[in-house]
């Protein structure tokens, strides 16, 4: 019996334990069209308005997502946010009902809802950038079972649907590992740029390091060309 309970806890020790997935629900983008699950979506258009009165500028970046029921059944759900990049403002999220502004990074869990089959609601999600810089958030669906009444929900969690992860970019770009020219592209200036500080001609800039050991030798090179043709 001993050995039994000891042979089980040694299994279970050694299992990988994953979250269930459900395929209830899916992001959609402003032109209706689905988020794949996992998505990155790089955010660069800013929109200013001034106040009337004051002459107070606001500028957001809105992403104009929302999320859908696709199920034939009504289901619950809520979103789980990860905020890993702020570098000025505030991120602002709408779901269900109430509206947060986060100016620091964080990892939140809203407020669970029931969505009607087919039904799509409006995440009014954006960010709110106070000068130039970059915000990072992953949105994650977390499916729900809910029970109690309408009045007085209790939400119990299931699992996890789709992701999508949100770049936002105001007036800056994301540098581009291997881009040694700063163009915003890998290719042969770029790995003539890595000869040149293999062979000590110029001093070495480690975004050519590709293999992340510190050093720019001929393995750095051969994956820039990997990278140039396609094949990485």
């Amino acid at each position: 019996m001993k050995k039994s309970l000891l042979l089980l806890a040694t299994v279970l020790m050694g299992m990988t334990l994953t979250a269930q997935t459900y395929d209830y629900f899916e992001f959609v983008d402003k032109d209706g069209n689905v988020v794949p699950n996992e998505a990155t979506l790089t955010l660069t258009e800013v929109t200013t308005d001034e106040d009337p009165f004051t002459g107070e500028v606001t500028t957001t970046m809105f992403t104009n997502l929302k999320v859908r029921n696709k199920d034939g059944a009504e289901h619950a759900m809520r979103i789980n946010m990860l905020i890993e990049r702020m570098d000025n403002g505030a991120y602002k999220l709408c779901f269900p009902w109430t509206c947060k502004s986060y100016p620091t990074v964080t990892n939140v869990v809203t407020d669970g809802a029931m969505l009607a089959a087919g039904e799509m609601r409006d995440l009014h999600t954006e960010w709110v950038p106070e000068a130039e810089g970059g915000c990072d958030v992953t949105l994650t669906i977390e499916v729900l079972n809910m029970s109690g009444t309408i009045t007085n929900p209790t939400y119990t969690y299931l699992g996890d649907g789709p992701t999508v992860t949100l770049h936002f970019r105001n007036g800056i770009q994301d540098e581009v590992k291997g881009d040694a020219t700063g163009d915003g592209q890998v290719d042969i200036a770029d790995v003539n740029a890595a000869i040149d500080m293999m062979l000590g001609k110029t001093a070495v800039n480690m975004i050519v390091d590709m293999n992340d050991d510190d050093n720019v030798d001929i393995a750095d090179i051969n994956a820039l060309i990997d990278m140039m043709l396609g094949k990485r």
